[in-house]
């Protein structure tokens, strides 16, 4: 039985407080680093958080289809279905093998994107990454039964225990290597949930639709989408700084934080809710786009009026990170509305997975983050790169998943139509 109107309402706006929160300890976290560190150090920083949120990025293509499944297999007619995989030893054994590449391989590529990084760094980074599969995947879980207020209390509490110890280690000396190690402690916080709230516990007892085999490969395909939405989202400065020249990157500090708070308050929210998209998608009988109109509307309406207050208000705002953090008005504006067709890849990826077609949910993603980054290398000013570059990805990408989608419920709609035009015939 659905739950009522009521308590839906507000499991719903929990999801929407914990995005907030979220937010806010995203926005705070880079306000402790800037105030930490010097701008050079702030520079490495803003790497190893983009190093950091992209190996996390990676895997939420984890929750993205362990939400997908379970749904899927709490509204199939045939509940017998036992051998169904076990999502979140599933997504932790996934983890292990990510830790353990990550691991091996650091030494080749670390060092590149975070100068002077001890190995001890590397390995704390690895063993996050095994830790964080085991939240995403409960996070998809209690998504995926619809168990909002555990799941939006997950993602707020991680947040803020890593903001908590990350200014904590501010405050005892505010060293590059405390704060990055800081930033390392939310994702322990899943244990707890698991441990001692009804709705962890009913996700560690979640299965999937499909076998363990079918849904490694499904999980497979989810996180290759999701590694090239983590370059595109969260992994973005790494990116720029292997694109730019080292005398660019020495003073993109600025560049490098502006891109990373115009998009948060579209896409922190939007993450937070994705779940949510996913599940009304996978219950709804009307075709995606119907569904999707009214989110697509408000997200360019959002990105529009953002823009214009990011140009205005946006340069006095930097200030708050210290005076080495200026940025011109336009830069802020446009990055602000770029964002907002980054949100539109988004849900045009969701709409993909709701139906099933993880292919055409890879293959928009991917071209997406092609087209970005290639564009990153044209010779050029950084900013104005940098601005084509986040508006001309994430468009060709949505256009590649709604004409597949599109198609796809052309084609479904002719099947359902087949029995009646041979009766007529």
């Amino acid at each position: 039985m659905s739950p009522p109107a009521s308590s839906k309402g507000k499991n719903l706006s929990s999801v929407g407080l914990s995005s907030l929160v979220a937010a806010a300890s995203g926005y705070l976290v880079l306000i402790v680093a800037s105030r930490s560190l010097t701008p050079s150090e702030n520079a490495n920083f803003l790497a190893f958080w983009g190093v950091l949120l992209g190996c996390f990025g990676v895997l939420t293509g984890l929750m993205t289809e362990a939400t997908r499944s379970v749904k899927s297999r709490s509204m199939s007619a045939n509940r017998s279905v036992v051998l169904g995989a076990p999502v979140l030893p599933v997504s932790l054994l996934i983890g292990a093998a990510a830790a353990l590449f990550l691991a091996l391989s650091s030494p080749v590529w670390m060092p590149a994107l975070i100068p002077g990084a001890p190995p001890l760094l590397w390995l704390g980074i690895a063993l996050s990454v095994l830790l964080y599969s085991g939240h995403i995947g409960l996070a998809g879980a209690t998504a995926g039964l619809e168990r909002w207020g555990t799941y939006s209390s997950l993602a707020a509490t991680e947040a803020i225990v890593r903001l908590l110890v990350m200014a904590l280690a501010a405050f005892l000396g505010g060293s590059l290597f405390g704060l990055e190690f800081g930033a390392l402690s939310g994702t322990l916080v899943w244990f707890y949930f698991a441990a001692f709230t009804s709705g962890g516990r009913n996700a560690l007892r979640a299965r999937a639709d499909v076998g363990v085999l079918a849904y490694v490969v499904r999980c497979g395909l989810a996180m290759a989408t999701a590694a090239s939405t983590a370059v595109l989202i969260t992994g973005f400065p790494a990116v720029i700084k292997v694109a730019a020249t080292p005398a660019d990157f020495a003073v993109a500090a600025p560049l490098l934080l502006a891109v990373s708070l115009t998009r948060a308050p579209i896409m922190i929210p939007l993450q937070a809710f994705q779940g949510v998209v996913m599940t009304s998608l996978i219950h709804s009988q009307r075709p995606a786009v119907q569904v999707l109109v009214k989110p697509f509307a408000a997200i360019l309406a959002l990105g529009m009026v953002g823009g214009i207050l990011a140009a205005v208000v946006g340069p006095y705002i930097m200030l708050i990170f210290g005076p080495d953090y200026s940025v011109d008005g336009w830069l802020l504006g446009a990055l602000t509305f770029a964002a907002a067709f980054l949100a539109i890849l988004t849900l045009t990826g969701t709409a993909a997975m709701a139906r099933g077609l993880h292919r055409l949910y890879l293959s928009g993603w991917v071209v997406a983050t092609a087209a970005s980054v290639a564009i990153l290398f044209i010779p050029g000013p950084l900013d104005q790169t940098v601005v084509v570059s986040l508006f001309v990805g994430p468009i060709i990408g949505a256009v590649v998943h709604a004409v597949g989608v599109l198609r796809n419920e052309h084609k479904s709609l002719l099947v359902s139509l087949t029995p009646k035009d041979a009766i007529d015939d």
